[in-house]
């Protein structure tokens, strides 16, 4: 093995150790001598890879965004919509996004504990931010916004509608409900986004 080839396999360890001690243990409570120690490296070997701890929560936050996205299209290429009209297509990119929990459950709890990590007085926090915001408000819901607008096109969405007030609608109910935990009624964030995604299905749907 080479050197290179080495280091690439440090980095992918060290990435998946810090993603499931993150997610178990939270990122505050996870040092980076203990990610060393699993991974079997020394600390300063993260700190040469990484550079800081900061560094290293965002990157595993951006392989973890990456994983999903990747995944996500699969999924929604795989249902082969071509012919399918925008409001069908916006349905299914729906359908998809929900589905990707079942696989994931612990999702929108690692988005609450980066959210927590980078507000937090442990960290100037910019990097995850920058990071989340790449991908939850340009790539991930991308296959519905031109799902929406296809069907403005198509006669299949209805012509009043404001395809970017719906798009900033689910933005705003994937981010508060994976910031915010409703706990006092007891109901799942993901049941909440499924609910706001059926009620604007509904709404935009050209009844003609």
């Amino acid at each position: 093995m080479s050197q290179r080839e080495e280091r690439e396999n440090n980095i992918a360890r060290v990435i998946d150790v810090a993603l499931g001690l993150f997610i178990s243990d939270g990122i505050a409570a996870t040092s980076i001598n203990r990610i060393a120690k699993k991974s079997g490296l020394a600390p300063m070997s993260i700190y040469r890879y990484f550079g800081s701890k900061d560094m290293l929560v965002a990157q595993v936050w951006q392989n973890a965004l990456n994983d999903f996205y990747r995944r996500y299209m699969e999924k929604y290429e795989r249902m082969n919509l071509r012919d399918s009209s925008g409001y069908e297509k916006f349905v299914a990119s729906m359908d998809v996004y929900f589905s990707a929990y079942s696989e994931f459950p612990q999702w929108y709890d690692y988005t609450r504990e980066m959210f927590a990590y980078r507000f937090s007085g442990d960290t100037e926090g910019g990097e995850i931010y920058n990071v989340f915001w790449k991908y939850y408000d340009r790539e991930i819901p991308i296959p519905a916004l031109k799902a929406l607008k296809e069907g403005v096109a198509d006669g299949s969405i209805r012509k009043d509608v404001d395809i970017y007030a719906v798009y900033q609608v689910l933005l705003n109910a994937y981010t508060g409900t994976a910031i915010y935990e409703n706990v006092s009624f007891g109901v799942k964030p993901v049941d909440v986004v499924r609910f706001t995604g059926n009620l604007i299905a509904n709404y935009i749907k050209n009844p003609v």
